[in-house]
């Protein structure tokens, strides 16, 4: 009975390699409220972000004037990419995750209990 050994499989979160992070993001659309919670679980990077931003942009090009709630309670963040999709709420607008085109958009940020102090391509933005 060693199958106690197999129980780390998870620990490879503690160490993001950027190009083979899983997002798992599901979409649950409120149409009395006129709401799309997009839930995220997994590790959001500042590379992986313009994959949430093509879903996004799904949403709003098929529910026009629904607001986007990301999401972000369940998922880890890295500050890089948690200060991008606060800009963008701020700006109301969604990047097009594909070229340099910005759709507008509500978009509203359930937060993350903690981010990820990852080295990445870090903005110059002071911490709060």
């Amino acid at each position: 009975m060693n199958h106690s050994q197999h129980h780390h499989s998870s620990s490879y979160f503690a160490h993001p390699s950027h190009r083979d992070l899983r997002l798992n993001v599901v979409v649950r659309l409120d149409a009395v409220e006129e709401t799309a919670k997009v839930d995220i679980r997994g590790v959001l990077t500042h590379t992986n972000l313009r994959a949430l931003y093509v879903v996004c942009r799904r949403v709003v090009t098929k529910f026009p004037g629904y607001e986007v709630v990301v999401n972000l309670a369940h998922a880890g963040v890295t500050a890089a990419a948690f200060d991008e999709l606060r800009e963008h709420a701020r700006q109301s607008s969604l990047s097009s995750g594909i070229d340099s085109s910005a759709t507008s958009c509500r978009l509203r940020i359930v937060e993350p209990p903690v981010t990820l102090k990852v080295q990445e391509h870090a903005s110059a933005l002071p911490g709060a």
